[in-house]
């Protein structure tokens, strides 16, 4: 082979470590790492890096999406926010890519809580002689005294370990790796066995549906969810971004193309192995499905999620189990964790009949959380007459396997392998097909805006790849209705959605299973074999999981412990 590799490093996984990654290593000095110098003086001075993705989008599980008929309206089908708190992806859309962002608005105390069959406010939810659950005495004074049900977990926590509601959030974490309960290490503990010691089950059926999110209540490590859960806190505030959120990715694929990186689309990995370079060096040769010729680099950078590494041949230096134990032992030690998105559009609001229009109502219903996400007259710069309005479900766990039943997807003998090529997705009859026939309307017509830009483009191609199932939209339809607590509503005219626990990504979220710890092993997972050069970054592996913030830890540890770039400048601390 020639003296030199096709690439000095091969990143593959188009989502935010990936591109993130890409983009840091492409912009850096390279007098600022040894390595990189090297790498770069044996090309003349410029480093080659490429971004591999297996899909036909940058982005991964950032998808964001725009409606027909609402030309100013963004919606969020996979993450879909960010924390004040969290210092890397706060700095990086304020500060560096100056991106503009909105506060997000969750609990409004007029929304609907619809609980075992009753409906109720969310300011109801202070008062437990309202609430159908039959709580223990202390559970129900604490709730008496203007406590929302939904910070029970973080009560019952608090009986377990007396204090830890109080810490700053660099303090819990340091207290939580080194707390036992009953002798034993706190990480080795199932956060959900724990809670059944310090609250009733009627309290936790209550607390988890409240919350929102049945994951939190997991049997997760109780180190990791704890902390998880604490970054829940009423004093939280949650900002989205005006453009999408996918616009982080892009932006950071822009800036990576602009600085002479290459990103190859539609480019699924096989498999890798060890190979020799020319200079006698150790590097990487990748194999791609869609390639018939194998391509080399330096240094290879997994920036993909646990089921994504599954789905590679187990092979070379760090997939072989018998080369590479422990890398099996990493790889199993995080758990992907099922969402499910779907937006669902209408001709007008006709939920703000029942005094709702912002935040979010929950239910113990398979749809879960409900979010009034947007009215398109009501958007900035958009036509006031324009009523087309949109809600937003978002569940996880056993709910998504709800949701799943009414997919349809055909299956057949090749159907595991058409489902890996093409990114977990399968044909399904679009909504606004299956609408017209069923309801003979037409599809909303849209209108695009006087001077359709990229971006536009990228958002409504968003859109109509992630169509609904017509059975899956008129079911979401009837329970939304049942939450209104209204006998009708207009018919739907637009829906999309996505099953994140669909390959290649296998769960929206990862979760750290009991027994391992975290804030060890995810060191150890970003170079799992230290005579090799692969790494792998990423939410699953991260300390900040379920957070793109988790993606961006992850990238800046392998970046500055293993290529030696500083920390960037941009990134502010508390």
């Amino acid at each position: 082979m020639s003296s030199l590799p096709d690439y000095d490093i091969a990143i593959v996984g188009g989502g935010v470590s990936g591109v993130y990654s890409g983009w840091r290593l492409m912009t850096a000095s390279v007098e600022q790492s040894p390595l990189l110098q090297q790498w770069a003086a044996a090309r003349g001075g410029k480093l080659k890096i490429a971004v591999f993705e297996g899909g036909q989008r940058i982005g991964g599980r950032l998808l964001s999406a725009r409606p027909p008929g609402m030309p100013h309206t963004t919606c969020e089908v996979g993450g879909m926010r960010y924390v004040s708190s969290q210092s890397l992806i706060s700095s990086l859309i304020e500060k560096k890519l100056k991106l503009p962002r909105h506060e997000q608005v969750v609990d409004q105390p007029q929304n609907l809580a619809y609980l075992r069959g009753q409906h109720l406010r969310v300011q109801d939810l202070t008062n437990p002689a309202q609430l159908p659950y039959h709580l223990r005495w202390a559970e129900a004074d604490w709730l008496s005294q203007k406590n929302e049900p939904s910070a029970l977990i973080g009560w019952a926590a608090n009986q377990l370990l007396p204090g830890i509601q109080d810490l700053h959030a660099d303090d819990l974490e340091a207290y939580l790796q080194s707390a036992q309960i009953d002798d034993t290490p706190l990480y080795q503990h199932g956060f959900w066995n724990l809670l059944a010691r310090a609250m009733s089950m009627e309290a936790y059926q209550l607390s988890r549906t409240t919350v929102g999110y049945d994951s939190l209540g997991a049997n997760a490590n109780a180190v990791d969810l704890i902390a998880e859960y604490f970054n829940f806190t009423p004093d939280v505030k949650y900002y989205l971004l005006d453009d999408g959120y996918e616009t982080v990715p892009w932006t950071l694929e822009q800036k990576f193309r602009k600085a002479g990186g290459n990103v190859f689309l539609g480019h699924w990995l096989e498999g890798f192995n060890a190979v020799s370079l020319g200079d006698g060096e150790i590097g990487v040769s990748l194999k791609f499905h869609t390639d018939s010729q194998e391509t080399s680099a330096r240094a290879i950078v997994l920036a993909m999620p646990r089921r994504s590494i599954e789905l590679l041949r187990r092979e070379g230096p760090v997939l072989d189990p018998a080369k590479a134990p422990e890398f099996q032992f990493l790889l199993n030690s995080v758990e992907p964790i099922p969402l499910y998105k779907l937006f669902i559009a209408y001709p007008y609001p006709w939920w703000s009949v029942v005094g709702v229009e912002k935040g979010r109502s929950l239910t113990d219903m398979p749809l879960r959380q409900c979010y009034y996400w947007a009215v398109e007259g009501k958007q900035p710069g958009a036509d006031p007459h324009n009523h087309n309005a949109i809600l937003m479900a978002y569940n996880d766990v056993s709910n998504v396997q709800f949701w799943g039943g009414l997919r349809r997807l055909p299956l057949g003998p090749d159907d595991a392998k058409v489902q890996t090529l093409m990114g977990g997705r399968r044909s399904v009859p679009p909504y606004h097909c299956a609408v017209a026939r069923a309801f003979d309307r037409k599809p909303m017509p849209y209108r695009m805006p006087p001077k359709e830009d990229l971006l536009d483009q990228r958002l409504r191609r968003n859109w109509d790849a992630h169509q609904a199932p017509h059975e899956m939209v008129k079911e979401m339809h009837r329970q939304l209705i049942e939450l209104h607590n209204l006998p009708s509503a207009p018919e739907p005219i637009e829906a999309a959605f996505m099953d994140w626990s669909d390959d290649p990504y296998g769960g929206g979220v990862h979760f750290w299973n009991p027994g391992y710890q975290s804030w060890l092993l995810l060191e150890r997972m970003i170079h799992p074999v230290p005579d090799f050069p692969c790494y792998v970054v990423g939410e699953a592996w991260s300390t900040n999981q379920t957070w793109v913030e988790g993606a961006l830890q992850t990238s800046e540890i392998m970046l500055q412990k293993h290529f030696r770039l500083p920390q960037p400048g941009w990134v502010s601390h508390g």
